[in-house]
């Protein structure tokens, strides 16, 4: 199963990058360097939320039934959104825009996923699942704002990888819980 986790990250990881948040973000920038800052400090950001829930969940696994059902409601609530074609994003603030604020407080369910899967392997497991979803998705962010200037990014493309996302997670989160 860890292998299923595994690929599911890194999907989670290059898709989130695609998200009309971190578009619109990039298109304000103008250098690499802007590129390279902003997908860092997003990365951080997430960190700094996600890395004390996938602690404090493994420290307590009582809680693991709980952050199944977290998991599984906003699987359910990503593939409800790609399907009618609404972003659900749960921000503290829309005007807060820097990297960090945006990685921290932008929780869309994408995020709280990762968080609840990475609970579900163990401390050490659980903390390299966020450590790699940082790396990825903070480089992906990179290349997309590096590329936007010379692609026209397709739309559909984070719809498609999220629905298939979602099912694979509602999928996994139930043979959790089922203990198959």
């Amino acid at each position: 199963m860890p292998l299923i986790v595994f690929v599911v990250i890194l999907a989670l990881a290059i898709s989130h990058a695609f998200e009309p948040d971190h578009i619109v973000t990039l298109r304000l920038m103008k250098t690499r360097r802007d590129y390279a800052v902003f997908g860092l400090s997003h990365g951080i950001g997430f960190a700094l939320i996600a890395l004390p829930l996938v602690i404090i969940l493994s420290i307590i696994p009582e809680l693991e039934l709980i952050g199944d059902l977290i998991g599984l409601g906003f699987s359910v609530v990503l593939l409800y959104g790609e399907i009618v074609g609404k972003e659900f994003e749960f921000n503290v603030s829309k005007s807060l825009g820097s990297g960090i604020l945006q990685g921290a407080f932008a929780i869309t369910p994408s995020k709280l996923v990762v968080a609840v899967l990475a609970s579900e392997v163990g401390l050490l497991l659980g903390l390299t699942y966020i450590v790699l979803f940082v790396i990825v998705s903070s480089l992906t962010i990179f290349l997309v704002g590096f590329l936007l200037s010379y692609i026209n990014v397709k739309k559909d493309l984070s719809r498609i990888i999220n629905i298939c996302i979602a099912l694979v997670t509602i999928i996994y989160i139930l043979l959790s819980i089922l203990k198959i």
